[in-house]
């Protein structure tokens, strides 16, 4: 027996769809909208979710979505049970990262089959072990609003730093004036001391200064970015034999180290791997700061959202010099 969330703002569709899932031995939990259904998942931490899409206040797509970005609710299967059928609402629904589609002229058995597919797939994910069920929530509807405007900041701050790296491919002329757009991007939407893109091919980093950094701090910045790229298969480099190119964003080298505020040496670095067409590593982009820790959550999310544009930036413009 399962326990499902249903939601639906038709009392006959709730009734046809609770009758065919009691008769199949699972315990329904009703919604009879997009804010009941978020409600309910977090009060009872369900197997699964039945959502529709055209409900009063909250769609469907949108409990989905907020359900599949939660991590405490993140692993519930969601089926999207609609009229709609086009094939822009499919999309959507996978989008909101719905785990199937049916639409409401199904057969009980389909319904009941699917639910059984879900919960399979569910287990399947989790190697066989139960679900580790968080603890239960009681949300106002005041809390899902709120939950939902910071997923739409959220979603609108992504879409914007997806938009300012790609229209670097519109606008820069060349690998290094691409490149150039890039540290820009990174420094107005993470921000850092140090940042480089080292490419393993042409054996160059590209390195700017966001503040007043020591040379010390340099040094061991550029040779681990070189040691990354190599752990990352992006090739093998002599920190004092690749080409570096340093451009001065808005801080310098510092010879003196009394010249410098806060830190001296590197405190914190990071670095993941600019994957091109095909998946291969054409680079590294490296960040350091002198601050421990300086480099959290939302930076590592910002960069995991800017890695895959980014390369393929890097990857075009360096085909279009080639042509």
């Amino acid at each position: 027996m399962a326990r499902i969330v249903i939601a639906d703002d038709s009392p006959t569709l709730r009734r046809i769809v609770t009758s065919v899932l009691t008769k199949e031995g699972h315990e329904v939990f009703p919604a009879e909208d997009g804010i009941q259904a978020v409600q309910a998942v977090f009060q009872h931490q369900p197997d699964a979710v039945v959502l529709d899409v055209q409900m009063p206040r909250v769609s469907g797509f949108i409990a989905a979505r907020l359900l599949k970005d939660d991590w405490q609710t993140a692993d519930i299967p969601v089926i999207m049970l609609t009229s709609l059928d086009a094939a822009s609402d499919r999309y959507w629904a996978g989008q909101a990262g719905v785990d199937r589609y049916l639409t409401k002229d199904f057969e009980a058995p389909e319904l009941a089959s699917t639910i059984d597919e879900v919960l399979m797939s569910a287990t399947a994910a989790r190697g066989g072990r139960p679900r580790l069920t968080p603890d239960v929530l009681e949300l106002s509807e005041e809390d899902v609003l709120s939950r939902i405007c910071d997923l739409l900041d959220r979603k609108l701050f992504e879409s914007s730093v997806a938009q300012s790296v790609m229209a670097i491919a519109a606008t820069a002329n060349g690998l290094e004036a691409s490149v150039a757009a890039l540290l820009g991007v990174f420094q107005r939407f993470v921000g850092y001391d140090l940042a480089a893109v080292m490419l393993g091919a042409e054996q160059r980093a590209y390195v700017a200064v966001g503040a007043p950094t020591a040379r010390s701090h340099y040094g061991e910045f550029l040779r681990a970015a070189v040691d990354n790229l190599a752990s990352h298969g992006g090739g093998s480099l002599d920190a004092a034999s690749v080409d570096v190119r340093v451009a001065e964003a808005g801080g310098s080298l510092v010879d003196d180290p009394d010249e410098l505020t806060g830190g001296v040496d590197m405190a914190t670095f990071l670095s993941m791997p600019l994957r091109g067409h095909g998946g291969a590593v054409v680079g590294v982009l490296a960040l350091s700061s002198s601050v421990k820790q300086a480099f959290g959550e939302t930076a590592l999310s910002t960069l995991k959202l800017i890695e895959g544009p980014a390369a393929i930036v890097i990857d075009n413009a360096r085909l279009s010099a080639v042509s």
